[in-house]
């Protein structure tokens, strides 16, 4: 097979390195002008043969496909009214990758907040799915873990390691993804490492990271998220009405002092573009949830059992006088529900 696939490709091979030995010889001879016009002929000229085998830094690729986040987060996120503005954050930033006039001046950078299962992870890989046709899976997208990478054993050499590995990735393409999870847990010192990344530099070590594009997800901040909620919601305000504004300056405070972010100068220089609240969610929302869940297994019409079997998991808080928001979301449906399916496999109305 591997031997077939070869002889597949190896005609386009060829063509590519004749054209290449074309341009080489064009570029030299060429004015400014005459380069400009080679590059483009051989830009088209990968895309439609290299680029139909391998995964390139181009529209078909990374298509940026905007309308596919926001179809993605109006079907399947729930209970989080802030979220939806991550779809004017990319369709900004995608403008500006694509039009010079509206040249990027930094790396895009977002923080995701809130506590467990809310939709932080969901909402990261909606974005990948979105922006690069294969998702998590495309080689310029790459998922740091808080402890599992960033402990603080030979934090040196992981740090070293985390400038080359960003470096190789943006270099192949500007318009990477770089999603560090976990940042609770991260050693402190190591966000200060990726600082000249983030900020207004038309390059590090050479490379270019304006249109790139950097995801931080926690848990810090949950609490403090909740706490104000409930406050807006003593106010007056309606869960749809509330704004960035309305957290964004108790999310900095918290996080500041706490795990990865600490006294980090992602923080401190304001180089953090959009703090997004994850709202704790609500009865009706983890409802929600677990209907989509039943649903991604084929189970379309679950009984009022299985529900109230799936929703037993829920504890609500943050306190007994207040059972408000669900402690861990909608976390344990994604393992709990398939248990229940299976259990109740001989009752399931299809």
């Amino acid at each position: 097979m591997l031997f077939r696939n070869f002889f597949i490709v190896l005609p386009f091979l060829l063509v590519l390195f004749q054209c290449a030995l074309s341009e080489l010889i064009t570029l030299s001879i060429l004015g400014t002008s005459a380069i400009a016009a080679g590059w483009y002929k051989w830009t088209t000229i990968k895309d439609n043969t290299y680029c139909r085998y391998v995964e390139c830094c181009n529209d078909q690729h990374v298509p940026f496909d905007i309308n596919k986040l926001k179809s993605s987060l109006s079907l399947r996120m729930f209970g989080q009214p802030l979220v939806d503005e991550l779809v004017n954050i990319m369709h900004a930033h995608k403008e500006a990758v694509q039009d010079e006039n509206k040249r990027n001046k930094k790396a895009l950078v977002i923080s995701l907040h809130g506590w467990p299962g809310v939709g932080k992870n969901y909402a990261a890989t909606m974005i990948a799915e979105a922006l690069y046709a294969k998702g998590m899976h495309s080689k310029y997208v790459k998922l740091f873990m808080g402890k599992k990478d960033f402990d603080c054993s030979a934090l040196q050499q992981k740090k070293e390691d985390l400038v080359a590995t960003l470096n190789r990735i943006v270099k192949k393409c500007p318009r990477s993804l770089i999603i560090f999870d976990e940042i609770h847990d991260m050693c402190p010192s190591v966000l200060d490492t990726i600082k000249p990344m983030l900020d207004h530099h038309h390059a590090v070590d050479g490379i270019d990271y304006r249109d790139s594009i950097f995801i931080f997800i926690s848990n810090i901040g949950g609490q403090e998220i909740a706490t104000k909620l409930l406050d807006l919601y003593e106010q007056g305000v309606k869960r749809n009405d509330v704004e960035f504004h309305d957290f964004e300056p108790i999310i900095r405070r918290t996080a500041y002092f706490q795990g990865g972010f600490e006294k980090a100068a992602a923080i401190a220089n304001h180089l953090i573009d959009h703090y997004v609240p994850f709202l704790p969610l609500e009865q009706q929302h983890v409802e929600m949830c677990a209907l989509a869940e039943f649903r991604s297994h084929a189970v379309y019409h679950p009984t009022e059992e299985m529900m109230a079997e799936a929703l037993s998991v829920i504890t609500y808080g943050p306190n007994e006088d207040q059972p408000i928001f669900a402690n861990n979301g909608c976390k344990r449906f994604t393992r709990h529900i398939p248990y229940i399916i299976q259990k109740h496999k001989q009752k399931i109305e299809l």
